[in-house]
């Protein structure tokens, strides 16, 4: 299948990496994030002194329904992009429950 010229510049064009970065459990930035697939890479970087939970999940789903990383207190976690990716995120305390509120954005696709 042949690709267009605008195809090709935005595969050229994207970002090998991108960092999201929490301060008072706030992400910045908080909008769309999109990095290069198979090679694109998501850094999370937490400023605070306090643990969070990164919970991701997919568009058009409960975010109950994602995955929950722990995200250290003044350390990062990385997460890989594929292809056709795209997740929605939340920064929610360690500590809480279903109904606890989190601070999020998104998305972040390839």
């Amino acid at each position: 299948m042949a690709t267009t010229g605008a195809a090709r510049a935005k595969q050229v064009t994207l970002a090998r990496s991108a960092t999201i970065t929490i301060r008072d459990q706030e992400p910045k930035p908080n909008g769309k994030v999109e990095v290069a697939p198979w090679t694109g890479r998501v850094r999370f970087a937490n400023k605070d002194k306090r643990d969070y939970r990164l919970r991701l999940w997919k568009p058009d789903t409960e975010s109950l329904s994602g995955i929950d990383i722990l995200l250290p207190a003044q350390a990062s976690v990385t997460v890989m992009i594929k292809t056709g990716d795209e997740f929605f995120y939340g920064v929610f305390h360690v500590k809480g429950g279903e109904a606890e509120l989190g601070k999020g954005g998104g998305p972040i696709v390839n």
